[in-house]
């Protein structure tokens, strides 16, 4: 009876520790592929001097409010495919420096520097032509998959 006894908290032993040892591993391996998204969305290229960052987010934000300007001169309707993607690059940038300013300490906030959303706010034109064109996008990607999915199953 003691045999028996020791055989199984042996063997309960041996599942506690190989459960530890797959969980650990586990633990570990999320961690590795967490950090691997983190370097695709936001890619490092060295730490970068705050001055070079505030720099590239005065850049990228001229480059908007160029377009509203634009935009509000002519009473544009929609925005062409260069402008969208001159946008998403854009926003991508900008959201990577202010980013790169939080890591620095450098960031200094409001009244003086503005979050992403807040420099939106002040685009009010090309904000709502880039939703109209995200809408349309999805519309047209909706309508096409409807329309495939009509089509395969009306083959059938």
């Amino acid at each position: 009876m003691d045999n028996f006894l020791l055989l199984v908290l042996c063997v309960l032993f041996i599942l506690l520790a190989g459960f530890l040892i797959f969980y650990f591993q586990t633990q570990q391996n999320f961690k590795e592929i967490n950090d691997k998204l983190e370097d695709i969305q936001h890619p490092h290229t060295g730490p970068r001097s705050s001055e070079s960052l505030r720099h590239e987010l005065a850049v990228q934000h001229d480059v908007l409010v160029l377009l509203e300007a634009e935009i509000s001169k002519n009473k544009r309707e929609s925005l062409t495919e260069e402008e969208l993607q001159s946008f998403d690059v854009a926003r991508h940038k900008i959201k990577a420096c202010i980013a790169g300013l939080k890591a620095n300490g450098d960031w200094i906030g409001l009244p003086f520097e503005y979050e992403w959303v807040e420099m939106l706010e002040r685009l009010p034109n090309v904000l709502s032509l880039y939703r109209k064109a995200e809408a349309d996008k999805q519309a047209k990607e909706m309508a096409a998959n409807a329309g495939a999915d009509s089509g395969g199953s009306s083959g059938s």
